[in-house]
């Protein structure tokens, strides 16, 4: 088949010194090619330019950014690769396609002609095809003989094959990137956990330290973990979440006697506040149908109860709290802790936690964070409303169940 192809475009388009460049720079890639192959028995210039059309097109989906293309722009060059007939591209051989404008767009799903060729524009203007118009501007195939192709008018894609290897390399870059992006998340996401765990832990504790002050620190650097921030902002976080993290850590130990610290790890077991559950021990079952929870009325001594229900009721209701566990949730103080650590990404603030700690004792504090966590879409403040339900449990008028229950009757 020939190569000997007009270099303009056809009808009012004009050609650049950039597509000139396209023109020359692919028949320049060609010519040495040939040369090679003439020169050389073996086929590693050759093999160099063979692409599984469907990797490469993979590759370049990772890579759009590097280019940027939109996600539509790859859908119309993945139209492009579909009316070539073999799955392996030789750039070495002339690769032109020539679908109709009906074709094309109904193998993009009715796209308009318009948006379709505002896209090949783009991906002609990048390097990535190139147009090999007819003399009257029409997509059409001419055949010798022996029925083999004489002449192709449409879109050549023989320059993407040329640029296989680095657009791989761009693909890679993406890959590593995101791989450290996810890395460095996850690092912020557990020093948020760690370090607001540690200093409620040191409040409740009466430790030493102004706690205060480290909390201002770590609310500053609170918020969002955005998933597709960039490196530097993301690296900028996890440095100063580290670094305050030491200074937590620290500043706790600093503050832990030698008895404290060679205690057994029952002794050193998180307290319930307010709970009749005797323990969190995963080994000892816990009947949660008859913990009851007491709590003093302010102007009297009479007592209010607050029943909890079974944590895998809990669980059926607040699906959601269990994405945020790092290890899921077997028993209470899983759900304590789980809840302790999302707290801040509901905007409930240190005080707001502990006085719902305090007034309902923490596993029926953690439900209602739970429960808030479901309906986070709705209430535009859970600290605000969180601080209600405290006030409310402090004069006996709060139980979880009606709560639970409204959760129920949204979702149905």
């Amino acid at each position: 088949m020939t190569e000997h192809f007009a270099t303009s475009p056809f009808g009012g388009r004009m050609i650049n010194a950039a597509h000139f460049l396209s023109y020359e720079k692919l028949r320049q890639q060609k010519q040495n090619l040939r040369q090679n192959s003439i020169q050389t028995e073996n086929t590693s210039e050759r093999t160099a330019v063979c692409v599984d059309r469907w990797k490469l097109l993979r590759a370049l989906t990772e890579a759009r950014e590097a280019y940027q293309l939109s996600s539509r722009s790859i859908a119309v060059l993945e139209a492009l690769l579909s009316f070539y007939p073999d799955k392996i591209l030789d750039g070495s051989v002339p690769l032109i396609v020539f679908p109709s404008n009906h074709e094309l767009s109904m193998r993009l799903r009715g796209m308009s002609a318009p948006t379709i060729r505002r896209h090949i524009a783009t991906l002609v203007e990048i390097g990535f095809i190139l147009r090999r118009d007819s003399p009257n501007g029409k997509r059409f195939v001419r055949r010798d003989s022996n029925g083999e192709i004489a002449m192709a008018f449409g879109f050549d894609l023989a320059p993407l094959t040329f640029r296989a290897a680095e657009i791989e390399t761009q693909a890679e870059k993406i890959r590593e990137e995101n791989r450290i992006r996810q890395q460095l998340r996850f690092s912020i996401t557990i020093h948020l956990r760690d370090i607001s765990k540690t200093i409620l832990s040191a409040l409740n504790e009466n430790r030493e330290g102004d706690w205060e002050a480290l909390y201002d620190q770590l609310q500053a650097l609170s918020g969002r973990v955005e998933r597709n921030g960039t490196l530097s902002s993301l690296t900028i976080r996890e440095q100063a979440l580290s670094n305050l993290r030491r200074q937590v850590e620290n500043l706790y130990l600093s503050n832990v006697s030698e008895p404290q610290m060679s205690g057994n790890e029952r002794e050193n077991e998180h307290h319930i506040q307010n709970s009749s559950i005797e323990s969190f021990d995963k080994t000892k079952p816990i009947k949660t149908e008859k913990s009851e929870i007491q709590i003093a009325d302010k102007p009297t001594t009479a007592r209010a109860q607050i029943k909890t229900p079974h944590l895998n009721e809990i669980l059926n209701r607040c699906p959601q709290i269990k994405n945020y566990a790092v290890h899921g949730i077997q028993n209470w103080k899983d759900l304590v802790t789980t809840a302790g650590h999302i707290r801040s990404m509901l905007g409930i603030t240190l005080s707001a936690w502990q006085q719902a700690c305090e007034s309902m004792g923490e596993i029926n504090a953690a439900v209602t964070v739970a429960a808030l966590l479901e309906r986070s879409d709705t209430i535009h403040s859970a600290g605000g409303y969180l601080r209600k339900l405290s006030q409310k449990a402090e004069i006996g008028q709060y139980s979880v169940q009606p709560v639970l229950r409204a959760l129920s009757q949204t979702k149905h």
